[in-house]
């Protein structure tokens, strides 16, 4: 199945990065990776282990639904999710480690492959699948960059 596993510096706290891209994975997804048109959870409450949602997206013309689940949630530092239907397997992970009180190393793994008689095309992923991964991690620092400091975030601080 092809991989992306890359590390990049923020120049914020790892509170900060945490908040954005796994507390409020539901809202926030859809500003960074524009395919994503909505995020509706599932399950009630706060984002853990066993959370689930489903992605809306549009892309190629059309629009779809996938379920996924949150299989790992370390506040503060790791949130994991695996797509439940379609035609891909695909689980990401996106881990934090704090540098200092500014900054920290975020740490994207993504696998993903076709199933079923489309697995023979899962090499084309692993083409396509770095600049993409890149393109969407960029647009999460971006916004995480520029986005006011949260009260939740700075109070874990």
């Amino acid at each position: 199945m092809p991989t992306f596993n890359r590390t990049y510096r923020i120049a914020r706290s790892a509170d900060e990065v945490f908040d954005f891209i796994g507390t409020h994975m539901y809202e926030n997804h859809p500003r960074w990776e524009r395919e994503v048109v909505a995020i509706r959870p599932l399950t009630p409450g706060p984002i853990g282990v066993g959370s689930r949602a489903v992605m809306v997206r549009h892309e190629y013309g059309r629009q779809y639904e996938s379920t996924y689940e949150i299989t790992a949630f370390e506040p503060g530092r790791l949130i994991s999710a695996t797509h439940l239907d379609g035609s891909m397997d695909f689980d990401i992970s996106f881990a934090v480690a704090p540098i200092d009180g500014a900054s920290s190393d975020f740490t994207v793994n993504v696998k993903m492959g076709f199933r079923g008689r489309m697995r023979p095309l899962s090499p084309i992923l692993g083409l396509q699948m770095p600049s993409r991964s890149d393109r969407l991690t960029r647009s999460m620092i971006a916004l995480v960059e520029a986005e006011p400091p949260r009260a939740a975030a700075l109070a874990t601080a």
